[in-house]
């Protein structure tokens, strides 16, 4: 599959280093090309970089990996009509960051970060996935404790069964569908506690696992 990532900061080339691994081919959208020689190298023959608009043009599925201020603006630049019919994994979350060092949740119930992104691009299948933990652990889900779960959710079940083929790739064994694109006020809540423990405890590669006995 050829895949387009918008974002090119850690978790977009950590994804894109993933999705390369699994045999497909990806480029990266950024301001700066150049910029990412150093992934290129890491990612493999198949990874590439260019603007944020070849990206979207080239992807047959699109990860929307930026910050969440700048997201609806690189969305923007890669021209929405390069996501129409596309499956978007929609790795962000909505937090303001201009209070100081902890950052607050800019979302409400019915107005949250993967509802906007949903109705910024009406045409395309938007799964929220993978905003609960670190980079890292995206493409490598194995801890020492246990295997952590992966939450989910979207409008479009087969789009959400390519993201769980992704995710159980990487090593997810328990990935849990919480509904349609309304439940992803519920995840980007998630990582507010997940936040709050890192900062309170200076560490960031903890996960979630939900015990059902």
């Amino acid at each position: 599959m050829k895949i387009g990532i918008i974002g090119s900061g850690i978790v977009g080339q950590q994804l894109g280093i993933g999705l390369s691994r699994l045999g497909h081919s990806v480029k990266i959208g950024t301001r700066d090309p150049s910029k990412l020689n150093d992934w290129i190298k890491q990612a493999g023959k198949k990874s590439s970089a260019g603007t944020n608009k070849q990206a979207a043009e080239v992807g047959e599925m699109i990860v929307l990996a930026t910050k969440w201020t700048g997201t609806e603006n690189a969305i923007k630049l890669a021209g929405e009509n390069n996501f129409a019919g596309k499956i978007v994994m929609d790795v962000t979350n909505p937090l303001d960051s201009s209070g100081g060092t902890l950052p607050r949740l800019d979302a409400s119930q019915g107005n949250s970060g993967g509802e906007k992104v949903q109705k910024w691009l009406p045409e395309s299948k938007v799964v929220k996935a993978f905003n609960i933990i670190n980079a890292y652990i995206m493409i490598s889900a194995k801890r020492e404790e246990g295997d952590p779960d992966l939450f989910i959710c979207g409008n479009d079940h087969g789009a959400k069964n390519q993201v769980i083929k992704f995710a159980e790739q990487w090593g997810w064994k328990s990935i849990i569908d919480m509904g349609d694109i309304k439940e992803a006020y519920w995840l980007e809540a998630l990582t507010m506690l997940w936040i709050h423990y890192a900062f309170k405890n200076n560490t960031w590669s903890h996960a979630f696992k939900l015990l059902k006995k």
